[in-house]
């Protein structure tokens, strides 16, 4: 069986839906970090929040995030084939898992609600300095931690409705989900954080996870599968979903610690490393969530399926144009963060409460996590393409030993190095683990992009490398002389060192990419045109 031009154009399209939906919600997401910034600046304020709101997401990871493309989506989308005429069986399944969540992800937020006290003391001991910060920060964490526990109960539910849509190819309402839970943490942070404070945010947090599950509903009802409750725990795809997660679920446990155990640290830091981490996570999930996740959840239930019809051929096709597009995506992007991070890092968080020290430690932090980042696009790709394959112990495996390389780099140089040693440490983490499942990936499966990768990536590299000289030299410029230019304000000069030089980036990387890889662009213009409106095919050509 051979694989269908529009097929691959469907991922492309689904991709690129996914990719829209990603960078309204990261849009947004800056939106909110800049509030965040201009309010509680990188200090003890939004160091409190960021950790209470990072036990609510470690919660969530445990319990459903992981569980989306390692068991839920694979899993449904083999019952929502129209072959195996079985697609009324989703609402039974996806009931059942609703009362499991209610259950099991009930029970722990209730037990976090009563326990927050002992579980910020643990994280503070972490750090090896328990007058790191005062108690008053350590109480605004604790009520932080009971007013945001909830929402991890709310998106594990959403969690079950995205799978369900994912699994038959209905990708919008996903993926506007984070847009809309950063559109309602801005506005609530924006009308109620002078007078509410940093507790403004943990609302507005709880306020979007309700909003996610809202926005799922209407294509359930619309596409006959919105779930109804049912116990029925011997369904044949409850088990499969569980031979897969449990894998994952023990990875995470040990994954879930590392991030602890990096907050810990950071706690003790500096008072502004939890703050500039936080900042240039936001630019780092900006790139990856435009690029990386996009691709990957668009191209997951397609790979299911051709692994389960035994078609190697499509299955080694999709996941070439898969990394060829990340490849594409991913280069100019890390390193138009790297050449610009200062002038990003202030434009976007140098204001109100952001001291210029913050905006420094921004700056740097971005640097450290760029390598990670490059290499992140590529593990999520190769991640994805095990657990389409239905085998979720293989990265399970290499990503408790990637945890330890983290743990080994953290410990070494947090002393030393402070907040960069704990940056370096992820970046560490993500590049072992992506060298790794890329060779297992290779000896497994493997895959077939239209240009081999060892041609392709140094080729992109160059073109983005080129770019890069280019955007710099405007930025350098455009420095030099901004100080003889007064009649520009300082709002006016931050925009011009960013939006000038990258926009001659964008330029530059088009034209050099075209040069060194025509054939790269001209396979995504093959699986991107086709399946665009013929206006807006027409205004292209």
């Amino acid at each position: 069986m051979s694989e269908s031009p529009r097929k691959g154009g469907g991922i492309a399209i689904a991709a690129l839906i996914l990719m829209l939906g990603n960078v309204l919600s990261r849009v947004l997401g800056l939106v909110r970090e800049q509030l965040a910034a201009g309010l509680f600046g990188t200090g003890d304020d939004i160091a409190a929040f960021t950790v209470a709101d990072n036990i609510q997401t470690l919660l969530f990871d445990l319990l459903a995030s992981g569980a989306l493309q390692a068991a839920l989506i694979p899993v449904l989308a083999q019952w929502a084939a129209p072959a195996l005429g079985k697609r009324h069986e989703l609402k039974r399944i996806g009931g059942t898992l609703v009362v499991g969540v209610l259950v099991v992800v009930g029970a722990a937020v209730l037990l976090g609600e009563i326990y927050a006290p002992h579980v910020v003391d643990a994280l503070i001991r972490i750090s090896g300095d328990d007058q790191a910060r005062g108690p008053e920060t350590v109480e605004l964490t604790v009520r932080l931690v009971r007013i945001v526990l909830p929402a991890a109960l709310l998106l594990c539910l959403a969690t079950v409705l995205q799978a369900m849509l994912y699994a038959i190819e209905k990708v919008t309402a996903p993926a506007l989900s984070t847009a809309v839970r950063n559109f309602a943490i801005v506005l609530v942070t924006a009308l109620f954080g002078a007078r509410w404070g940093v507790e403004a945010m943990a609302w507005g947090t709880v306020i979007g996870a309700a909003a996610i599950i809202l926005i799922q509903i209407p294509p359930l009802i619309a596409n006959g599968i919105l779930p109804v409750p049912a116990f029925d725990w011997r369904h044949p795809a409850l088990r499969q979903m569980g031979a897969l997660y449990i894998p994952v679920f023990l990875g995470l446990i040990l994954n879930s610690i590392a991030v602890v155990v990096d907050r810990g640290l950071a706690w003790g830091a500096g008072e502004d490393a939890i703050g500039a981490m936080r900042y240039a996570t936001t630019l780092v999930q900006l790139t990856l969530g435009i690029v990386a996740a996009a691709i990957s959840l668009a191209a997951l239930p397609t790979l299911a399926r051709h692994f389960q019809s035994n078609d190697a051929g499509s299955f080694r096709r999709t996941l070439g144009q898969a990394l060829t597009m990340v490849t594409v995506l991913i280069f100019p992007a890390t390193f138009a963060l790297a050449t610009l991070s200062d002038p990003i890092s202030r434009l976007l968080f140098g204001y109100g409460a952001t001291t210029e020290v913050g905006v420094d430690q921004i700056s740097l932090a971005l640097l450290g996590y760029l390598p990670g980042t490059l290499m992140a696009a590529y593990d999520q790709v190769f991640i994805f393409s095990f657990y389409s394959r239905q085998n979720t112990k293989l990265p399970v495996l290499i990503g408790v030993t990637a945890v330890f390389v983290y743990f080994a780099v953290a410990f070494t140089l947090v002393d030393s190095w402070g907040m960069m040693g704990l940056v370096l440490a992820n970046s560490a983490q993500f590049v072992y683990h992506t060298i790794v499942i890329w060779w297992f990936g290779r000896r497994s499966f493997g895959w077939s992009p239209q240009m081999p990768l060892r041609s392709m990536v140094p080729r992109i590299a160059v073109a983005s490398l080129g770019a890069s000289a280019i955007a710099w030299l405007a930025w350098y410029n455009l420095d030099w002389l901004q100080p003889q230019v007064t009649l520009i304000p300082e709002i006016g000069w931050r925009l011009v060192l960013v939006v000038i030089p990258g926009m001659l980036f964008v330029a530059a990387y088009a034209v050099l990419v075209n040069w060194t890889s025509p054939q790269v662009v001209r396979q995504l213009g093959e699986l991107v045109l086709p399946r665009l409106p013929q206006r807006v095919r027409a205004a292209i050509a």
